[in-house]
């Protein structure tokens, strides 16, 4: 299997939780940029990092693509199972805050879509 970054070894449960994680970037960068993207992500990684502390913010990310790249080689330094659970932690987390500045139900429909744009093209890949 592939990874993101082309590396050989990942799974495909690993490839759909990073996969997710870019379409939520693609998703909201155009609306909050590159920095506040990082800054949302970083403090969820920080509220998350007393249950998995291996999950720890590294230096301050400059783009999201380099926050998802540094997410890829945390999530595969681990067991799947754990690395399924802080994924939901991070995204739970990630999603209470971004509710929490721009409202629930505009957050739900951003998150919707991001989902949705992977879906989509999850389909044209099979074709």
């Amino acid at each position: 299997m592939m990874t993101s970054k082309g590396d050989p070894g990942r799974s495909v449960e690993h490839l759909l939780l990073i996969q997710s994680w870019r379409g939520i970037a693609d998703q909201l960068g155009p609306l909050i940029g590159d920095s506040g993207f990082c800054a949302l992500y970083g403090r969820a990684l920080r509220l998350v990092g007393p249950e998995y502390a291996w999950l720890a913010p590294g230096a301050p990310c400059k783009t999201r693509d380099a926050q998802i790249n540094a997410l890829d080689d945390m999530l595969a330094s681990v067991a799947p199972d754990l690395a399924q659970a802080a994924h939901a932690a991070l995204l739970q987390t990630f999603t209470s805050l971004l509710s929490s500045l721009i409202g629930h139900a505009l957050a739900r429909r951003l998150l919707d879509a991001a989902a949705g744009d992977g879906e989509e093209k999850k389909v044209q890949e099979h074709k």
